[in-house]
């Protein structure tokens, strides 16, 4: 049997599909790479968004077609089959099931599995990174979020299960990405903490590097001062992906995010403070419902306090079942396009300006993937992006920073 399997959306979705590539492998299917010539045909899908949302139906519809033509099986899987069911077409080729591989299992009658730490992964080519989800769902309450109907409360997995797997992990990466919902509400339905975790992961012995993933920022306060003690060692890259969402505490309130733009600012300053080359990586929503012109210039100023190095900026829409669809005084299209450039602006600055501080300086990176170019792709301590045109994938190595573009660093290797 041959299958092919494609999958969209966050790192933790990117696992999954890693994980279900392998689970099928080892029960005997032959991957394809050609969803024309496939007896079962997988997508992983996400759904967090209006516009990811109508690219996965559009992508739906074409796998189809093929699905039909060869009379094959296309399993529609992730978090689109929670969030919004109704949306996926009713077929003879076409079932549907949540992101869970038990599911997927049953439907393709093979023995039932779950996913976790030390269900192998698919080994990409060409990449020397492995992803660690430590937990599935999260604690959070959002009031635009409808991610957490399709991956539920959180569940942590244990301290020993993942130590288990970062050591497996070593074995074939150099770069580890430890991810989830939220990596900061680690451990907080068993008894264990972010922390204490990633205390565990640098027990091993070795030269590798760990990213860890978003953490809101009501849940890592508590513990902030012992997480920032582990950036000590200079195996976790200084990069905190701490999302914003609004710089109005009234905004945040309306989204039901548990902390003030105070709190978060006090995050990044403490970050800063002690590792002044560290990457910020943040998140805001622009025109969510009843966002005033004083509440987005309030998200303006507290952009340019904080001078994140990546802004993931994202236009409001309605998600399905969550308690924002149902507020009034909604943004027009129009004035979110008009928010989201002026914010794009201004942080794509923030960006570059903080790349330009590293040209003519010698750096160490670590290259952990081939770049779409011919190149490689390495990170700096401090995650920043360089492209040099030397293989020496999975490997570290220092390079003279030459240039700097608006998205990466080009440099080349030096002794």
């Amino acid at each position: 049997m041959n299958a092919f399997v494609e999958g969209y959306g966050c790192s933790l979705n990117h696992s999954d599909t890693l994980k279900i590539k392998s689970f099928l492998e080892l029960n005997k299917y032959t991957l394809s790479s050609n969803p024309e010539t496939a007896d079962v045909l997988v997508i992983n899908t996400c759904a967090v968004k209006l516009p990811t949302e109508n690219k996965m139906l559009r992508r739906i519809s074409e796998l189809e077609k093929f699905a039909k033509k060869n009379n094959a099986l296309l399993v529609v899987f992730g978090c689109l089959t929670k969030i919004n069911p109704d949306l996926i077409p009713v077929s003879k080729n076409i079932v549907s099931c949540g992101p869970c591989l038990e599911e997927l299992a049953l439907i393709l009658s093979l023995p039932p599995k779950r996913f976790s730490p030390l269900l192998p992964s698919f080994s990409v080519p060409g990449d020397s990174i492995s992803i660690l989800p430590i937990s599935r769902g999260c604690l959070g309450e959002c009031s635009f979020c409808a991610v957490r109907n399709a991956r539920g409360p959180l569940k942590s997995y244990s301290v020993q299960e993942l130590a288990d797997s970062f050591k497996q992990s070593l074995s074939s990466s150099t770069e580890i990405w430890v991810t989830s919902q939220d990596t900061a509400c680690y451990g907080a339905d068993i008894g264990s903490s972010l922390p204490e975790l990633i205390s565990t992961f640098l027990e091993t012995k070795g030269n590798y590097r760990l990213r860890i993933g978003m953490m809101n920022p009501g849940r890592i306060l508590p513990v902030l001062d012992k997480f920032l003690d582990l950036f000590e060692d200079k195996r976790i890259y200084k990069f905190l992906h701490i999302p914003l969402q609004s710089g109005s505490d009234s905004v945040l309130e309306r989204m039901n995010r548990p902390y003030s733009v105070e709190e978060f600012h006090s995050i990044v300053s403490a970050a800063k403070k002690r590792f002044p080359e560290i990457s910020i990586s943040t998140d805001v929503i622009v025109g969510f419902p009843g966002e005033t012109e004083q509440e987005f210039n309030e998200t303006v100023s507290a952009l340019k306090k904080a001078e994140p190095y990546i802004t993931n900026i994202s236009r409001y829409g309605d998600r399905p079942n969550t308690s924002a669809e149902k507020m009034p005084d909604k943004i027009i299209d129009r004035e979110k396009k008009q928010r989201s450039r002026q914010l794009s602006t201004l942080c794509s600055s923030f960006s570059l300006e903080q790349k330009k501080l590293l040209v003519g300086t010698k750096q160490e990176i670590l290259v952990s993937a081939t770049g779409n170019r011919g190149n490689f792709i390495g990170r700096t301590n401090s995650y920043k992006q360089v492209a040099v045109t030397e293989n020496r994938l999975g490997g570290f190595c220092n390079v003279f920073i030459e240039k700097a573009f608006p998205t990466y660093l080009s440099g080349k290797l030096v002794e």
